[in-house]
């Protein structure tokens, strides 16, 4: 039975491969022929139509979810479905026909072989979501980064144009908090102006995208202005001479140099600040002193102090084998004398700095207890902050020097106690004493 069966299929087995083949070939003529037709399913990117119908109204719209595309089945002979692609189909979503302000319908249609192919008639949806459209005005802040060399320094950073409208998304514009343009001068040696892209902040100082945002304007010249800058120190000139028995030991300051700025020009005249001699007057002088002055109006013509540079200078003159020190008085130390009937005083502040002279082992026991002053509230009325001049004693071979302080006088119970006469606080002993009795 085997035999006969592998006989079977072996014999003139030439000929039955070439029957095979001829049959294949003759299936592919018959479908060529025939030419079946076939169903696919392709996708197209939507194309929106008609947007200004929402602009008018004062709305934008969001894709929902970010997809803007649609899926479509396409019946067609085989012969011409071969030759689709995606391209061949454009799928197009007019606003006008905006269903509950939710979704838009597509229209799909063949852009090739629109005679030979079937697109489904399944209604397809482009989803959206609409929001309210807003617009700001903003004023450019214009701003540089990086570092120069040490001798130069930024005078002036401007931008053109100064003004931008941003326009959106009701939810995004009102994240703005501020725009600024921002140069870049490293390695910058001269002045230069930079075409750079406004940059948007929120409140706290985060950037924002601008995705989804109109900007009315998309670069802005940012100018950049240098100057030379370099150090001066400080001199100080005196007038008059010292009284009897007073010899000078030095002059000081604090800082003792400062950084200027100005055109190349004006620098290269300036070796120096000079406080002029009529500020320190020896003559006036009864022992070390420290005095505080601005500086500004003593810069030479073309120079200004480096941005940052505090103009107040303290000039120390030192007799000879004495020092001169910062103690911090505390507010408690001091009273306040000639207070009017019904009024109380306070200090702004807890304590008070002052400067202390003497010799250095007087110096070094001193402690902030031992330093008393009074305020003269003559004249004062309540309701205002008062600048007034702290009158603060001196001890035994230390100098305690006047403080100017700022006090604030407001109705209430005047506080006897803080009458350095005392007459007032036995007067009130007295009363409360009677009283007792009685």
């Amino acid at each position: 039975m085997r035999l006969d069966l592998k006989r079977a299929f072996t014999k003139d087995i030439g000929l039955k491969i070439l029957a095979v083949i001829f049959a294949f070939f003759l299936w592919l003529i018959v479908v060529n022929i025939d030419d079946p037709p076939q169903t696919r399913t392709f996708t197209a990117v939507v194309t929106v139509q008609n947007e200004d119908v929402l602009t008018k109204a004062g709305k934008l719209y969001e894709i929902k979810d970010g997809i803007n595309t649609v899926s479509f089945r396409v019946t067609a002979k085989r012969s011409i479905m071969e030759k689709l692609s995606p391209s061949d189909f454009s799928a197009v979503a007019d606003m006008n026909y905006l269903e509950s302000e939710s979704r838009v319908p597509v229209t799909v249609t063949a852009k090739t072989y629109s005679s030979y192919v079937t697109i489904s008639s399944k209604q397809t949806y482009l989803y959206v979501i609409l929001e309210n459209q807003s617009s700001g005005r903003f004023v450019i802040t214009p701003e540089y980064t990086g570092t120069l060399s040490p001798e130069m320094d930024v005078n002036e950073v401007k931008c053109s144009p100064t003004v931008i409208t941003v326009s959106g998304p009701e939810k995004l514009v009102s994240k703005i908090a501020s725009v600024k343009a921002i140069a870049n001068i490293t390695n910058a040696s001269a002045d230069f102006t930079e075409n750079v892209i406004p940059k948007l902040f929120d409140k706290d100082g985060n950037e924002l995208e601008t995705s989804g945002l109109n900007l009315s304007i998309n670069s802005v010249n940012v100018s950049v202005d240098f100057v030379g800058i370099k150090s001066a120190d400080i001199v100080v000139k005196t007038s008059g001479e010292l009284p009897a028995g007073l010899t000078l030991g030095e002059i000081t300051t604090n800082p003792s140099s400062v950084m200027i700025m100005g055109e190349t020009a004006a620098l290269n005249d300036v070796t120096s600040i000079t406080i002029p001699e009529s500020v320190i007057n020896l003559s006036n002088i009864t022992g070390s002193v420290a005095t505080t002055v601005d500086i500004a109006a003593y810069l030479p013509e073309g120079v200004v102090l480096q941005e940052g540079t505090s103009s107040k200078v303290t000039i120390f003159v030192k007799m000879q084998d004495q020092e001169i020190s910062e103690i911090e008085v505390p507010a408690s130390n001091i009273t306040f004398e000639n207070l009017a009937d019904g009024l109380e005083a306070t200090m702004d502040e807890q304590s008070i700095k002052v400067y202390v002279s003497g010799p250095q082992s007087a110096l070094a026991t001193l402690t902030a207890d031992q330093i008393k002053g009074t305020i003269d509230c003559s004249g004062l009325a309540a309701g205002e902050k008062q600048n007034v001049v702290v009158i603060l004693d001196n001890l035994e071979e230390v100098t305690v020097q006047n403080k100017s302080a700022t006090i604030t006088i407001k109705e209430g119970a005047k506080d006897n106690s803080s009458d350095s006469s005392g007459e007032n606080g036995q007067e009130a002993e007295d009363d409360t004493a009677e009283n007792t009795e009685e």
